[in-house]
């Protein structure tokens, strides 16, 4: 009777450690995936320059002349006059737009050489 005591006490242990194995487990997985996206979240904010679909801003001598604001309306109007009145600003933005393949396209200055930059 003493042995089979002990051999019910060992198998006890035994299923208390498996579980204790499975909890410590079960709490390292939402450790490990936070740890992960906390890293992802990091890369995307302080490396833009790995975006694959931005371009770098390139002055362009001379500047090329925009459209007039007049041909628009509400937010758009006043997005191209401020293009009018500040190109030196658009020209030095990086443009995010996806227009970049067209190749005469340097800056932000050339969305608004054309109705691209509307929308």
């Amino acid at each position: 009777m003493e042995e089979s005591m002990s051999k019910k006490d060992k198998r006890d242990r035994k299923a208390k450690r498996e579980t204790a194995g499975r909890r410590k487990r079960s709490k390292i997985w939402p450790i490990g995936i936070l740890v992960l996206g906390a890293g992802l979240v990091v890369a995307l904010v302080f490396f833009p320059g790995s975006e694959p679909w931005g371009l770098p801003a390139i002055p362009r001598n001379p500047r090329p002349a925009t459209l007039s604001p007049e041909l628009f309306g509400g937010s758009v109007a006043r997005a191209y006059q401020i293009a009018q009145e500040a190109p030196e600003l658009l020209e030095r933005m990086p443009c995010y737009c996806g227009c970049y393949v067209n190749p005469g396209h340097r800056n932000n200055l050339d969305c608004y050489t054309d109705r691209h930059g509307a929308g």
